[in-house]
């Protein structure tokens, strides 16, 4: 699993440097075509642009890494019956290893906690990066005199703020969980 962890070490700091040219070069594209408006739009404008170019492209960089684990995190259950994989899924979700230590069963529960352990910050930041990109070209839609986008605007933001905050915590739960399972089951076998 250290391949992996590496894997998405990489990921994160080449992400990093991905969303930090596309705010530049987004803030940039929107300053430029935001001269001459008022300051308000110009901020808005410059700060939509920046999330949109950003967001997207940081999306993009995580996407292929975690698509790549995420066919790997299915491995581990495949060819088990719906039981078993049920039973590996309340034993990641409790934190309690799968019995006998040794067992293929408690092999695979460890190989998929351990995945799930890389797999799930990664897919927590690319959805937060993809909102953000989708949230950057309403922003400046918010300050317009035209009722009709304002007000879709308003709604699309305010509909994945909400989603953001209800799905953040529980791939950060899902995300402990694996990390606990696999820390617990290390220390046991």
């Amino acid at each position: 699993m250290d391949e992996y962890q590496g894997v998405a070490r990489r990921t994160w700091r080449r992400t990093a440097v991905i969303v930090a040219v596309g705010l530049i070069v987004g803030g940039t594209s929107g300053w430029l075509v935001s001269l001459g408006e008022s300051t308000v739009t110009t901020v808005f404008t410059t700060t939509g642009f920046a999330f949109s170019l950003g967001g997207i492209a940081g999306a993009f960089s995580v996407m292929a890494t975690s698509f790549r684990i995420a066919m790997k995190m299915q491995a581990p259950m495949q060819g088990l019956p719906r039981p078993e994989r049920q039973m590996i899924g309340r034993a990641i979700k409790t934190g309690v290893p799968i019995e006998p230590a040794g067992s293929e069963l408690g092999w695979r529960a460890f190989d998929k906690a351990r995945f799930m352990a890389v797999y799930q910050p990664l897919a927590l930041g690319q959805f937060l990066l993809l909102y953000l990109g989708i949230i950057g070209p309403q922003l400046p839609l918010l300050i317009r005199d035209d009722g009709l986008s304002v007000w879709i605007g308003r709604v699309l933001c305010s509909l994945l703020v909400v989603a953001a905050a209800v799905v953040t915590p529980l791939l950060l739960r899902s995300s402990h969980r694996a990390r606990r399972y696999v820390r617990v089951a290390s220390t046991s076998s």
